[in-house]
């Protein structure tokens, strides 16, 4: 499993100095024991100023991302909203865990924690939330797997 960082949670994770709850995520980055999942197309490009979106490419280009193909996503999501048992107003990011098989999300969003948990909607394994450094347990070795 790899992990998502949801926009409302991207200025902590790329601030600088890093800040609490975000560092124990760059540590576990920096140990090559973690992956972000990453999309830039979509309703991701439209969240994420170009400043942002450089900094992530910089993961990407570390070996630390994958950025998935935001027609994969945005498809993804378009099938998310036509079962209609998604509560958040996030179905991109629901898409992006499904496309990429990511089950780890960095979020503060209480309807997306809902539907991330929802095994009708994340499943096989289902999704799990880092809300801040009281989560650091959940960033083990073997946490991401991506292929």
């Amino acid at each position: 499993m790899c992990m998502i960082v949801d926009t409302d949670r991207m200025g902590d994770f790329l601030a600088v100095p890093e800040t609490p709850d975000a560092a124990p995520i760059h540590r576990w980055l920096r140990r090559g024991w973690g992956n972000l999942a990453l999309s830039m197309g979509g309703a991701f490009a439209s969240e994420l100023f170009r400043a942002t979106k450089q900094r992530l490419l910089a993961y990407s280009q570390a070996g630390q991302a994958r950025i998935f193909p935001g027609e994969r996503v945005a498809d993804e999501a378009h099938r998310l909203q036509s079962e209609g048992n998604v509560r958040s107003n996030d179905t991109h990011v629901l898409a992006l865990a499904r496309v990429s098989g990511a089950r780890l999300l960095y979020t503060g969003d209480t309807a997306l924690m809902a539907d991330f948990k929802d095994g009708e909607i994340i499943r096989e394994p289902r999704g799990r939330i880092y809300s801040g450094a009281k989560n650091e347990g959940l960033l083990t070795r073997d946490a991401c797997r991506i292929e």
